[in-house]
């Protein structure tokens, strides 16, 4: 099994969502990340003033999904988070070796 953690934009969740959706892979965790990068990013506040920051708002998907299947996910959700800009994300993607559930019986 793989494991796939993709740190994506806030404005592009629901593009995630529905491209996982798609794929058939609609089960994912995905928490609120703030973050930062190797660069200093200018951010434009609603009143229009700009402001440098290192920490940036992101979400941060986990999804677990077959060995098969890593390539596919993975082009799902470069498709759905690609702009062309610096910030767009980043995708990693790690092997599992056990996973659990923890139930009652």
């Amino acid at each position: 099994m793989i494991e796939i953690i993709a740190i994506v934009r806030p404005n592009k969740t629901s593009a995630t969502k529905q491209a996982l959706i798609k794929t058939g892979y609609p089960g994912y965790t995905c928490i609120r990340a703030v973050g930062r990068g190797k660069k200093t990013v200018e951010v434009i506040l609603a009143d229009g003033k700009k402001l440098k920051t290192k920490l940036v708002s992101k979400r941060l998907f986990l999804i677990v999904v077959e060995d098969v299947a890593k390539e596919e996910v993975v082009q799902a959700i470069i498709d759905a988070n690609w702009s062309g800009n610096e910030g767009d994300g980043k995708i990693f993607v790690t092997k599992l070796t056990d996973s659990y559930n923890v139930h009652l019986e």
